[in-house]
């Protein structure tokens, strides 16, 4: 078949652009002849040499998605390092044998903001059997203490973000999920451009010495402007990672990997969980989870560069290399005609610079723009439901974000299936708008029911519909861009997620409103997510309709088909 493809190449791919197979990016014509068609050639060697997946493609995902880990903690933390807990003016000295809540009866009959001012000669005796004088004059307060019992300190109580300064926990967390916006597109696009290795790697040394420096901190400046930094390394780390691992393999094999890659986030929320009821002290905690991703630095002499981008760069001794050891690792034969395979999946011109504006030109927009709003509505959802654990008040913290954490296991694991057998776009839908209906039924049984285990039985189904979500979209967002601005596309869907994620910190400040309004907003913007996801092509059930029109044509018999399901 290689021989065949070699001799006829030139008329196969007069016919098959006469077809309109390829027109994807829409592009100078010149360009539109020659790109693509190296794009869907360089699949066929990749995949053709060491094969779809193999030993060194499952070493491979398995090491890409332990760099899931130290992202997912660093974005979960604050569940714990942030959680507002119960906090008093602080029981001046004088009055130390006092029991906190006889003081806080006694002192603060509104809240903790403002303090009774206590006339001379008090003592805690007067206090205790109610003969203290009570004043009508109230202070502001300077000092506070905080409840412990279920969490150590935090980052409220160390600079004590309380009363006037409250807002500026929220405000800590938009600063991190702006960076998350900014990284989404900055870390796809130099990906896109100098390689998923090269980024990956270079995110990750970032990414453990903030991790570091943030235990350094000694004022609440210097922790916003690691954690906006942060927020800018974490998403290219994670996002690198996953097109790798998704551009190392083919056929359904991309799925099962992109699904794959997100299996640490739940383990990674449990680990958070059980080390905060072990070091319930924020700096403690931030410097174990920092320690980890480390470790992960030594991959840079085991991870290859993406052999599909190497070759669409035109780089193709670099790929060669790499296909040949891969090859080799996973036992099979190398070809004797490989420089020839390669030389013909080599650009004719030099490879367009990938540019934001592609992601705007011709179908891509449509695509960008429902894509968008998809990402939107299901990072309120998801993000919603897990950064806001604490707001629920169901019972200990630990405890129920463990159990939210678990059901998401299950989550990923039937994805795949749900990919591999339905396609994208239907599966999305449904999993959204289930996730919907949960979070309505959740405050309906509030209403209905005081009974905790309830809402956190509709909670589970809400996060595992939403959990599947999360693992389906970027699997079917990177298979809706072509390989020239994959990454790119994939990181711009962050400036949409980032925006719902800056909404996040706020999302709770609607019960002012009515106490109901967060949830129903969550639903809502779920089934309105779910129903955009619809106007979009599945990618997946095309290249199967392409083979099948290739296969039953002579001239163009599937060597060049657009069957690698990510929309080369």
């Amino acid at each position: 078949m290689v021989d065949e493809g070699n001799k006829n190449f030139p008329g196969i791919m007069r016919k098959c652009f006469k077809m309109g197979l390829f027109r994807i990016i829409p592009s100078q014509k010149n360009k539109e002849k020659s790109q693509p068609a190296a794009s869907e050639d360089q699949a066929d060697v990749v995949s053709s040499v060491i094969g779809n997946y193999g030993r060194w493609q499952l070493l491979m995902t398995f090491l890409l998605a332990m760099f899931s880990f130290p992202c997912t903690f660093h974005i979960y933390l604050p569940t714990f390092t942030a959680k507002s807990t119960k906090f008093w003016c602080r029981l001046p000295s004088n009055l130390a044998g006092l029991p906190i809540q006889s003081w806080i009866n006694y002192s603060q009959p509104v809240d903790a903001c403002y303090v009774r001012a206590l006339p001379e000669g008090i003592t805690a005796e007067s206090i205790l059997n109610h003969t203290a004088p009570i004043l009508d004059s109230f202070r502001k307060c300077q000092e506070w203490d905080y409840d412990r019992s279920e969490i150590g300190d935090t980052i409220i109580s160390e600079w004590d973000l309380v009363c006037d300064r409250s807002g500026l926990t929220n405000l800590a967390e938009v600063v991190f999920l702006i960076g998350v916006g900014v990284g989404g597109v900055l870390g796809g696009w130099i990906s896109d451009k100098f390689g998923r290795k090269r980024i990956l790697m270079g995110m990750m040394v970032l990414q453990c010495v903030l991790a570091i420096s943030s235990l350094l901190v000694r004022s609440y400046v210097q922790y916003i402007v690691v954690r906006l930094v942060m927020g800018l390394v974490s998403v290219s780390v994670v996002y690198a990672a996953f097109v790798l691992s998704v551009e190392l393999v083919g056929g359904n094999w991309v799925t099962i990997a992109g699904v794959c890659n997100f299996f640490p986030l739940p383990l990674a929320y449990i680990i958070v969980s059980l080390l905060s009821l072990l070091l319930p002290n924020w700096r403690e905690l931030q410097l174990s989870l920092s320690l980890p991703g480390c470790f992960l630095l030594i991959l840079w002499f085991v991870l290859p560069e993406s052999p599909r981008w190497l070759i669409g760069r035109g780089r193709t001794q670099e790929a060669k290399e790499i296909i040949v050891k891969a090859a080799k690792f996973n036992r099979r034969e190398v070809p004797e005609e490989l420089d020839k395979m390669l030389m013909l999946s080599k650009p004719e011109t030099e490879a367009e610079q990938p540019s934001v504006l592609m992601l705007f030109q011709g179908a891509l927009l449509k695509r960008t723009f429902c894509l968008f709003l998809a990402w939107f509505s299901m990072t309120i959802a998801y993000y919603g439901l897990l950064l806001n654990i604490g707001n629920f008040n169901l019972g200990n913290l630990h405890t129920t974000s463990i159990i939210l954490a678990v059901v998401e296991i299950p989550a990923i694991a039937i994805s795949i299936p749900i990919l591999l057998k339905l396609g994208r776009k239907i599966p999305i839908f449904i999993s959204m708008v289930v996730c919907g209906l949960a979070c309505v039924a959740s405050e309906l049984f509030s209403i209905s029911f005081d009974d905790d285990w309830i809402m956190i039985a509709c909670l589970m189904v809400g996060k595992f519909a939403i959990g599947s979500t999360n693992m389906m979209m970027p699997i079917f967002t990177a298979e809706l861009y072509p390989t020239l601005i994959r990454n790119l596309g994939v990181g711009a869907s962050q400036v949409s997620a980032g925006l719902a994620l800056i909404c996040i910190p706020y999302l709770w400040e609607l019960t002012a409103l009515n106490k109901h309004l967060p949830m129903v907003t969550i639903a809502a913007l779920s089934a309105v997510g779910g129903g955009i996801v619809l106007l979009l092509p599945d990618m997946t059930r095309i290249s199967d309709n392409k083979k099948t029109n290739f296969e039953s044509s002579s001239s163009c018999n599937g060597t060049f088909t657009v069957s690698d399901d990510r929309a080369h």
